[in-house]
């Protein structure tokens, strides 16, 4: 019996976590905790324990002080049977990042055994983030009237303000974009698929379409740093390594307002890198996530001084499938949105990236009108939604255009 018990326990955990998400799970060890265990060895149904696999498998970070020899992590990557893939300057946290082949070897552990015995240098797993939009929903009404930008944008096309992006490549030929693009390529451009997150996104930013775009005059620093899952087709993702060289370049190009449509757990290295853009006077919009109800907080969202965004439909209800969390600063349409597509075509999709692509095309406006306008003054002004005050749905709300610049 037990023979026959245990296969099946295996095969259904599998059908479970496989359910929830297609990242990869590890098996890293047995529990033996049942009742069953307790009476008799022969019975005993051992379950197996998982650990999520959210990380490159066969790559690691070792980050050390600039001012620190290479000889240290030479020593590092030797000792631990590493080999170095590439090595770049994060001068913004006065850093060296060195992304490292593991050969084999699994990171997560070589990552606790660095830590417990190096003192000179740090290590990380690669970690995953992945894109924030779902394709296919129904369209709703034109969403830009429910914050005000449609009636800002009669005042100000965003011009004189650089924002960033952080995504997957975008069509840069897109009949609709003709404002100031500046493209930083970190990967390649790929095929349609590879370009669709991206051009979504970069459409509500700055489409000249009157119906999609918010800020359209305003100069875009694309830099493609998401592909295509080759395990998920339908979803783009990035690691550590790239989203860290990418934030290095947004904040060598000057950016102002950063936008981050993406998701993804807490980083070392990437969190720091935030963290320094916010103490350059960026302002960084990242998504709320599309988790569900019951998710963890999302980074780079939930980190402080990131204005975290969820999304909303035509009737102001919170998309069912956002993130919630005491994190989540505004809400903003992002549900049956239309938007730009590859190969100059449209198409409909609903997420926190699109509602974070309204934040960020609607403080590009309120910067052309006002080079100092705080951001700050976005969770005052919204328009309240769901319980009164500050909640775990809908953050402090509606952002309102028109409220937030009355109130500089």
């Amino acid at each position: 019996m037990p023979a026959v018990l245990r296969p099946l326990a295996f095969i259904s955990i599998i059908g479970f976590l496989s359910a929830c998400s297609p990242a990869e799970y590890k098996v890293i060890g047995k529990a033996s905790d049942s009742p069953a265990c307790h009476l008799s060895s022969s019975i005993c149904v051992e379950t197996p324990v998982f650990r999520r696999v959210d990380y490159e498998k066969d790559e690691m970070l070792i980050a050390y002080d600039q001012q620190k020899p290479t000889e240290i992590a030479d020593a590092v990557l030797k000792k631990y049977k590493l080999q170095a893939k590439r090595t770049d300057s994060l001068d913004s946290i006065s850093t060296t990042m060195i992304t490292a082949a593991t050969n084999g070897q699994d990171p997560y552990d070589l990552v606790k055994s660095i830590k417990a015995n190096e003192t000179d240098v740090d290590a990380a797993t690669s970690n995953f983030y992945v894109s924030a939009s779902l394709n296919g929903a129904p369209i709703g009404e034109y969403p830009l009237g429910l914050t005000g930008a449609d009636a800002m944008r009669q005042r100000t096309t965003g011009r004189g303000v650089v924002v960033g992006m952080i995504d997957t490549p975008i069509d840069i030929n897109h009949d609709s974009f003709r404002s100031t693009i500046d493209r930083v390529e970190l990967i390649p451009q790929g095929d349609e698929r590879n370009r669709l997150h991206g051009t979504e996104v970069a459409g509500v930013i700055i489409s000249q379409n009157a119906r999609i775009g918010i800020a359209p005059d305003t100069k875009l620093i694309a830099i493609s740093a998401f592909s295509t899952n080759p395990a998920n087709p339908d979803e783009r993702r990035s690691n550590s390594s790239l989203v860290a060289r990418a934030l290095e370049r947004a904040m060598l190009e000057g950016v102002q307002v950063l936008n981050l449509s993406f998701a993804g757990n807490a980083d070392p290295i990437v969190d720091k890198l935030v963290e320094a853009a916010i103490q350059k006077g960026i302002v960084v919009v990242a998504s709320a996530g599309n988790g569900g109800p019951g998710a963890p907080p999302a980074y780079p969202a939930a980190l402080p001084g990131v204005i975290a965004v969820t999304a909303v439909d035509k009737n102001e209800q919170v998309f069912n499938h956002a993130n919630r969390g005491n994190y989540i600063d505004l809400s903003a349409p992002g549900v049956g949105i239309l938007t730009t597509a590859p190969r100059s075509s449209f198409q409909v999709s609903s997420g926190t990236s699109l509602a974070t692509a309204h934040v960020t095309g609607a403080i590009a406006l309120l910067k052309a009108l006002n080079p100092n306008f705080n951001p700050e003054s976005l969770k005052h002004t919204a328009t309240d939604l769901g319980p009164p005050g500050l909640d775990q749905d809908y953050g402090h709300g509606l952002i309102n255009v028109e409220r937030a610049l009355a109130a500089q």
